[in-house]
């Protein structure tokens, strides 16, 4: 990955975060999925949300990168 000086890593990151498809290449996407879920963890410890509310959070997080993942792999795989 060549990175300029506007662009960098954490701001690739972070796109790649909030976009609605799945990220350019495999390992950015999975870059996005352990650090989604290591914020979701320390979110999720610090609120002491009850356990319903943290699965269905979790459940509806891991069902999003699962089409995210799944539309990524028919693109990833085209290249």
């Amino acid at each position: 990955m060549t990175t300029t000086q506007n662009d960098s890593p954490l701001g690739n990151l972070l796109s790649d975060s909030m976009r609605f498809g799945p990220a350019p290449t495999r390992p950015r996407e999975v870059a996005v999925i352990i650090s989604t879920f290591v914020l979701f963890g320390i979110i999720a410890a610090v609120a002491a949300a009850p356990i319903v509310f943290v699965a269905i959070a979790a459940a509806a997080i891991a069902t999003n990168f699962a089409i995210r993942w799944a539309v990524g792999s028919r693109k990833w795989g085209s290249r």
